[in-house]
């Protein structure tokens, strides 16, 4: 069992970077709720005299003049994102919405209780701001760009008022494995799909099938590790018992985020009391084969049905079985690998939602893509597969891909400054994920970008922890990276 204990930013290295972020975790500052996070950080550049604006949509830019000797130097913009994924346990009690996040550490890592961590972008911001109120780190003028509501559509970016940014050096702290320089990234397309469905009377009996303790994950960096979608599982299992004992589906709820990989999902559903012990040894033999199945990769998946009281009303057959085939049909997951990098997904597909409302059974997909062919060939695969099924799907917040460009003078300063600390070379490469750079190529024409960041584990989950070692390591880099820009 392992030892640990409330974190206490004094005692942590490097003490000014977990001041910040010991200090962020105690503002709630999840998607659409970071106006405290905002402030705070105004607050902050006002007492330390440095000029600041907020654009209208609420994006935070902070100005800071070059140390001595840097004056002259062209200015660096800094970015991340001030807004969180806010996940927890089944059951964590913990108001994110108003209460500030419960920090834990081991000594090598920190993590949150029962909670997302927010290390996805809190480290970012927490950087940005030590630098920001620093003496001691020599570096060009600094433009530090903090975005809102990257986590639900990169929303702060698109609405990016860039009229005060002048830099054409941009490094985006948003990456999560240390070591590897992130050059260019996926563009998306958000998915929601609606079916019409029949109801009826509810008749038999009801109970509650849930799947729960799958791992989820990142949409995109973890969808390549053969992890299960909650939802389609679900889809699975309610295949089953349909076939042997003809269920009614009456509810569904797996109302997660379109970037989450679904850990939980469960559907209410009616059944004849007659079949009750088909029934139960139809779940009982779903959760032994599920558990064979994904055993080295999901050991703590489970599969159960607990009695509840009887709706007032189900879908009907013919309800059932389209919302069923819905969810066997629908593509999740990896749909090709990049041909030209060994191991790297070019387009995915994740279901993060689905739910039964209004006489229409709703799903929410996140298409991800290093090209944009590959986007429209899964939109009009969606489109074909709900307009088949009677429905139809509405696009939102489409962004483009990041490409990679064979020249800059960011890049070969910070791979440059990889090996001056660490005496090897970077990896340097794209990634399968949505960063706000390639909306930010387009506000900034002719902008250089660079990603990186610590490593991060998990995020978009509980079970989120960062290296402390590697936030350290990470401090020291960027601040080499900035010496080398002159």
């Amino acid at each position: 069992m392992r030892r640990w204990h409330k974190i206490k930013a004094d005692e942590m290295d490097p003490k000014e970077v977990f001041h910040y972020f010991t200090e962020l975790c105690s503002i709630p500052h999840g998607s659409g709720n970071t106006e405290a996070l905002e402030r705070y950080c105004m607050d902050l550049a006002a007492a330390h005299g440095l000029s600041s604006f907020q654009d209208a949509y609420g994006n935070v830019m902070l100005f800071k003049e070059g140390s001595p000797g840097y004056e002259k130097s062209p200015p660096v913009i800094l970015q991340g994102h001030l807004d969180m994924v806010c996940e927890k346990d089944p059951d964590c009690r913990a108001d994110m919405e108003r209460e500030g996040i419960a920090l834990r550490t081991d000594g090598a890592y920190v993590w949150a209780d029962g909670t997302t961590l927010g290390g996805d972008d809190g480290i970012a911001v927490a950087y940005i701001l030590a630098l920001l109120t620093s003496d001691e780190v020599r570096h060009p003028p600094i433009e530090a760009l903090l975005t809102k509501d990257e986590e639900v559509g990169l929303h702060g970016a698109r609405m990016l008022d860039a009229s005060r940014l002048k830099g054409r050096y941009l490094i985006n702290i948003d990456s999560e494995v240390e070591g590897i320089l992130t050059v260019g990234c996926a563009g998306a397309v958000r998915v929601s799909a609606q079916i019409p469905v029949g109801s009826c009377e509810a008749k038999g009996r009801g109970g509650i099938l849930r799947i729960s303790g799958l791992c989820g994950g990142h949409s995109g960096i973890d969808i390549d590790k053969n992890r299960k979608n909650a939802v389609k599982v679900l889809g699975i299992v309610l295949d089953i018992l349909n076939e042997g004992a003809g269920i009614r589906v009456a509810g569904l709820k797996a109302d997660g985020k379109l970037n989450v990989i679904p850990q939980a999902a469960e559907a209410l559903i009616c059944y004849d009391p007659a079949r009750q012990e088909d029934i139960l040894r139809a779940v009982e033999a779903s959760a032994q084969r599920l558990q064979r199945e994904c055993a080295a990769v999901e050991p703590d998946v489970t599969v159960t049905l607990e009695e509840s009281a009887l709706p007032g009303s189900s879908l009907d057959a013919a309800g059932t079985q389209t919302l069923i085939y819905a969810l066997m049909q629908a593509p999740s997951g990896v749909c090709s690998m990049d041909p030209d990098i060994p191991g790297m997904v070019r387009t995915s597909l994740n279901l993060g939602r689905a739910m039964l409302e209004d006489g229409l059974f709703k799903m929410g997909f996140m298409i991800r893509s290093n090209t944009d062919f590959g986007k429209q060939i899964l939109v009009r695969q969606l489109t074909l597969l709900t307009g088949q099924l009677g429905g139809d799907i509405r696009l939102e917040d489409d962004y483009p891909a990041w490409e990679y460009s064979p020249r800059s003078y960011l890049r070969d300063k910070m791979v440059q400054a990889y090996q001056d600390l660490y005496g090897k070379d970077p990896k340097v490469c794209s990634i399968h994920a949505g960063l706000e750079c390639g909306i930010l190529s387009e506000k900034l024409p002719g902008v250089e970008m660079v990603s990186f960041g610590p490593d991060l584990e998990n995020v978009h989950t509980p079970a989120e922890r960062m290296s402390v070692q590697s936030v350290k390591r990470c401090w020291e880099y960027l601040r080499r990276v900035l010496e080398l820009l002159r």
